[in-house]
């Protein structure tokens, strides 16, 4: 056995009993207790136990006989928490009732305290509205003492849970704050007490959704966790309460990391604690309850099978006997939806079913349970065809909303799957008043405040939907406004950049379909700002945490310090755990926090939103911008001018054409790198989805803009900005090609992601500073050799002035320093981008990548041009083409106006023949769009058949 602090004293009291010692009879059970409490091992409690019954029946009228009693109270506390037998808590309360009114003032306090704090546990167990006031009466007629508040604060708790009140758990809230107030930080009650109050306000968060709450018990939380001892049986206890706080921070956030944190912990736990104990049981339920939140995002179905299993031989424990059935049905749908098996669907439906008619009706378990059966059947719908199971699933959703609280992340849940059952049921028999019922159910959960954001913004995108179906485009437009105005809340900064683009990615098309009810209303002015607001996201935070704050600095010098701080600390980043975590998730609360008080002041009600319309079409002044929007209501193209916003159907433009010729071209790109027969028909595909751009898209563009001919003076420039699968195809290049009407003999082409884009570059904008840094890696470790790279930076160092950095010197500490210290930057090397995690995008310099996310991160003054000459770095992330996840506009974020790169991969020889063609005609006065237009013509007019050799470069920018 291991030693213990407690052992000396036990063996030496063990030594007294032998004497017949009443007094060690009761020093040992104590002693016993405290060894029970640290190492977890219940004989020691059995003992303690057993050892007062035997002092009391010694002492059938001695006034220590009540001392006693309310010993025996203390262990049999113990004794139900490690056992669940609740007969142990009768016992306890007994003795305090025989014992208080014997015992001197002090010590009567203490049995009314341990009276009140048995009075929560038999509560707790029994959720008897009758013990919970008898609670909170017995502990508030007590003095308010540390230890009287914290049975106060776990009264009121309990009390919260039953009601259902938040002003009860606020109130819960501050009497445990002033319990801990008042403890000693060496107290060895000050981390229990902490620990409760954690719990008070993680259910606080919970239920309102205040993620400073829910930050502050996290905290707390963690600081119990840290500070107990690895053998403390407390500790167990207090690593359920931390895990419940990072779930809640996982589901409201959608920070993975959260998720895995708390679904380890509660492993932990779980493997830590004797199986078919009391506390087994609870601890399984919550881990069940967090493999669930997990899987639902990740789809983890080996995780999946391990809950399953588990839940499985936890059948008959945990706090309540239909809650395991419960989450076994809810793991088995879960597993249902990824494998299809019918057998899950069947499981899922029976364990639920028998839930149902198990539980009370009417409480919260039944409307859980209810709503759970719903979303199954409604499943089996979808599965089965069976309209039964449809009605069933609308009778059982609808019951559950009725049944439910209002204003409670509950209730937001229950209504989309409410309005999703309706949906179905109007695409069977049409019914407009069904379709109007569902959008009502999916309007009630979107403006449910205390739901989580994703859920909200699903139903908002549900709810505009509906508008549309009916036709009621208005309506739809400001459904659409509001889901779009929701996206802030579901990409944080504080998240990890692979969560915000999961999330992204279930979102993708909403903006579009945003613009185009905006565009069926006859509002071409707010579909351009569903546009902008709904795309380029990411990108839109670091243009946000870039602008100027000298204006507040001028007004508020301190406050300005206090938010670039915050702003600087919160670039992109990975995964983080622990303090860490806590610490970017507290620091992106206060950013919040310091903008509302800067729009505080007089004059910045506006300061640091998104730029108005006024200010977007004032960023065309060189040129309009093209936003051709797909979607499947309607597709146009929205030229943006300083004048006003032109819309141009396209009524042959679809989401499925463009997806099936973004498919055909991207696979005659993968087998036009392949020599021979196939190679030539991958040239004609390439061709004819050129011809198709012009045909639908291109053409009528510039036959509304006048440009029907090769200009005859100065070339117009035109900015394109593309939404959706489109972004992944040359728009300049659009053509009938060979001898073909063409966009590159009737404009210059440039790209912008956004209006905001466009309007930060032409703001950085400077023809100062013709410095340039040339980086030539021709042998990256482990990369295909590039034979053209240092013959690329030889030639172009002869057209102007250059540092280079060639091979061995091109390490990536070196290159950053390069790109602070010049004004231009010319890569010739490898490049890779990852469609899984486009952040990943790299170019690949001597000893390592230098990543998107890395490029994102930095912050560049006085910078002009960035020549990306290598492979595929403006090829978007196909899930999330609207984000601009590539590294030209990572460039762009970090400071370049002016970016240069390629769409697709690109031929070593080709690449040096267009980099040096371009510098030489900046070298001659031209400006860098036009330079890249003529490079591109002439290497069209050598390889006039081979249109990927050309076609894949582009200028991003001012």
């Amino acid at each position: 056995m291991t030693p213990t602090p407690f052992d000396s004293e036990i063996e030496w009291n063990r030594r007294r009993v032998a004497e017949g010692s009443v007094n060690a009879m009761s020093d040992l059970a104590m002693r016993l207790r405290d060894r029970h409490r640290y190492t977890g091992d219940p004989t020691d409690l059995v003992e303690g136990i057993a050892q007062l019954r035997t002092a009391i029946g010694y002492v059938p009228d001695h006034p220590i006989r009540h001392t006693l009693r309310v010993n025996l109270s203390a262990l049999l506390l113990d004794h139900f928490q490690y056992f669940g037998d609740v007969s142990a808590l009768h016992e306890a309360i007994a003795g305090c009732d025989e014992a208080i009114l014997l015992l001197d003032e002090e010590n009567r306090r203490v049995a009314a305290t341990m009276r009140a704090e048995t009075l929560v546990l038999l509560a707790e167990h029994t959720r008897d509205p009758a013990y919970v006031a008898e609670a909170v009466e017995s502990a508030s007629r007590l003095p308010r003492v540390p230890a009287v508040l914290f049975v106060l604060g776990k009264a009121l708790y309990l009390r919260y849970g039953l009601t259902d009140d938040h002003t009860v758990l606020a109130e819960a809230a501050r009497v445990l704050e002033e319990s801990v107030r008042a403890t000693p930080a060496d107290d060895p009650n000050h981390l229990l007490r902490l620990n409760q109050l954690g719990d008070v306000l993680q259910r606080s968060a919970e239920h309102t959704g205040d993620e400073s709450v829910r930050e502050t018990a996290i905290r707390h939380l963690r600081v119990a966790v840290a500070g107990t001892p690895s053998t403390s049986g407390l500790l167990l206890d207090f690593k359920v309460d931390l895990a419940a706080a990072l779930l809640d921070r996982g589901r409201h956030t959608g920070d993975l990391a959260a998720l895995r944190e708390g679904v380890s912990l509660l492993r932990e736990v779980l493997e830590a604690t004797p199986s078919g104990t009391h506390p087994w049981g609870n601890r399984c339920e919550n881990y069940l309850i967090a493999v669930h939140t997990l899987v639902e995002r990740t789809g983890d179905i080996e995780l999946l099978d391990q809950a399953v299993e588990i839940g499985r031989s936890a059948r008959g424990w945990g706090s309540k006997e239909a809650t395991v059935p419960l989450l076994l049905g809810l793991l088995h749908h879960d597993r249902f939806l990824r494998t299809r098996l019918q057998s899950d669907l069947t499981q899922a439906v029976t364990a639920l079913t028998e839930v149902v008619e198990a539980v009370p009706y009417g409480g919260q378990d039944h409307v859980a349970a209810l709503g759970n059966l719903g979303r199954f059947w409604l499943s089996e719908y979808r599965f089965r065809g069976d309209p039964a199971a449809l009605r069933r699933s609308v009778t059982a959703l609808g019951s559950a909303v009725r049944a439910s609280a209002p204003d409670t992340p509950q209730r937001g849940v229950t209504q989309i799957n409410y309005g999703d059952a309706l949906n179905a049921q109007y695409e069977l028999s049409l019914d407009p008043g069904v379709l109007a019922a569902a959008g009502h159910a999916f309007r009630e959960a979107a403006r449910t405040e205390g739901a989580q954001p994703m859920v909200r913004i699903r139903a908002a995108r549900a709810w505009a939907r509906t508008d549309a179906q009916a036709g009621h485009w208005r309506q739809a437009r400001d459904a659409y406004a509001f889901a779009v105005g929701l996206l802030p809340l579901v990409v944080p900064r504080r998240l990890a950049r692979l969560d915000q683009q999961r999330v992204l990615e279930e979102l993708n098309g909403l903006a579009a379909d945003a613009a185009a009810s905006a565009l069926w209303a006859d509002d071409p002015d707010t579909a351009v700002r569903l546009l902008e607001l709904g795309r380029g996201v990411l990108g839109g935070q670091v243009l946000q945490s870039r602008s100027d704050l000298s204006r507040l600095h001028a007004v508020a010098p301190e406050l300005a310090e206090r938010l670039g701080d915050a702003f600087d600390r919160l670039t992109p980043s990975g995964h983080l755990l622990g303090a860490a975590a806590d610490e970017r998730h507290d620091l992106d609360i206060r950013l919040g926090r310091l903008l509302d008080e800067a729009r505080a002041l007089p004059g910045f009600r506006d300061f640091l939103a998104p730029p108005e319309l006024a200010d977007l079409l004032a960023s065309t002044v060189n040129g309009p911008v093209v936003l051709i929007n797909v979607s499947g209501f309607r597709s146009d193209a929205l030229i943006v001018e300083p004048s006003g916003v032109t819309a141009v159907e396209l009524p042959g433009v679809t989401p499925d054409s463009v997806a099936e010729q973004a498919a055909a071209f991207g696979a005659a790109l993968n087998a036009a790198t392949r020599p021979g027969a196939g190679e030539t028909e991958a040239q004609a595909t390439v061709t004819e989805v050129l011809g198709w751009l012009w045909d639908f898209v291109a053409e009528p563009v510039l036959k509304r803009l006048g440009h029907t001919a090769a200009p005859s003076g100065a070339w117009p420039q035109i900015w394109w900005s593309p939404v959706g699968q489109l972004a992944l195809l040359p728009l300049h290049a659009a053509g009938r090609f060979p001898d073909g009407a063409t966009v590159l003999d009737r404009a210059v082409s440039a790209y912008t992601p956004t209006l905001r884009a466009l309007r930060h570059a032409r703001a950085r904008y400077a023809r100062a500073g013709e410095d340039l840094v040339i980086v030539a890696i021709g042998d990256a470790p482990g990369a295909k050799a590039l034979r053209s790279t240092e013959r690329e930076a030889s030639r172009i160092a002869a057209l102007t002035p250059a540092t280079r950095l060639i091979g061995a010197q091109a390490t990536v500490d070196a290159v950053r320093a390069a790109l602070v210290s010049h004004a231009s930057a010319h890569f010739a090397c490898h490049a890779a981008s990852d469609p899984g995690a486009p952040s990943a995008g790299h170019l690949l310099l001597h000893d390592g990548p230098l990543s998107v996310l890395d490029v994102s991160a930095l912050d560049l003054s006085g910078v002009r041009l960035a020549v990306l000459s290598a492979c595929e770095t403006s090829l978007g992330a196909h899930r999330i083409p609207d984000e601009g996840l590539h590294l030209v506009s990572a460039f762009q974020l970090a400071g370049y106006p002016q970016v240069v790169g390629t769409l697709w991969q690109v031929n070593d020889h080709v690449a040096r023949l267009v980099g040096v063609d371009l510098h030489q005609g900046i070298a001659e006065g031209e400006d860098v769009a036009t330079a890249l237009h003529h490079a591109v013509r002439r290497c069209r007019e050598r390889f006039p058949r081979t249109p990927t050799l050309w076609a894949a470069y582009l200028y991003s920018g001012r």
